[in-house]
């Protein structure tokens, strides 16, 4: 079990691979510019320095560690038990930009494409169908927007603007790795084994102790 660090990297892997692929269709099907349809410059896996705002790039995603909800036991394997547990994962999305027209214009393009990406693959796996041991709940999906708020120390209209986008995934997970119980099928001591010797009987075959 990976827990809440596995099902965050790999939404953060997602977004980093396909909204990268995104952004340049979405700006020829809505007719928007590079400046209302930005690019992902920053894409942070976890909890981010508090120094990421201040940065030089003009848009940045962080994927934080979800919330656990639920977790049950769902089957076997190898003797060791397969859970189905879910997560409420948290992706915050900001743009800076020198207007606040802009800005808001590119916070809301880039958070549509992050909504696309996880839609299109709610495995969290490009390209791959079937069970990949990740499922997002589309009907769980929320957006929350804030007002924007002047970028510190800049002379102009220079402003952040962010959103928050949530979504519930659930995850398989094992115990396997880590484990120190011998799988079904596997011996701890494999010396410890029982040798056939009894003769077969049968129609064709004499009865121990006959002639």
């Amino acid at each position: 079990m990976k827990g809440a660090d596995g099902v965050r990297d790999q939404i953060a892997a997602l977004l980093q691979f396909e909204v990268a692929r995104k952004v340049p269709l979405l700006r020829t099907a809505w007719d928007l510019t590079a400046t209302s349809m930005p690019e992902i410059e920053q894409l942070v896996s976890g909890e981010p320095p508090d120094s990421v705002l201040d940065s030089s790039g003009n848009t940045w995603v962080n994927v934080i560690n979800p919330r656990f909800l639920k977790t049950q036991r769902v089957d076997i394997q190898r003797g060791l038990p397969v859970y189905l547990t879910r997560y409420s994962c948290r992706i915050y999305v900001w743009a800076k930009a020198d207007s606040w027209a802009d800005v808001r214009a590119a916070r809301d393009h880039l958070a549509a494409a992050c909504r696309l990406a996880l839609f299109e693959y709610p495995n969290l796996t490009p390209g791959a169908r079937g069970d990949t041991g990740y499922r997002l709940h589309e009907n769980t999906y929320t957006e929350e927007f804030g007002e924007p708020f002047r970028v510190r120390n800049s002379k102009g209209n220079r402003a952040w603007a962010g959103a928050v986008l949530a979504i519930d995934a659930d995850v398989q997970e094992t115990l396997e790795d880590g484990s120190t119980r011998p799988p079904i099928g596997e011996l701890e001591n494999p010396q410890n084994t029982i040798t056939v010797t009894a003769a077969a009987a049968g129609p064709g075959q004499p009865l121990p102790g006959e002639d």
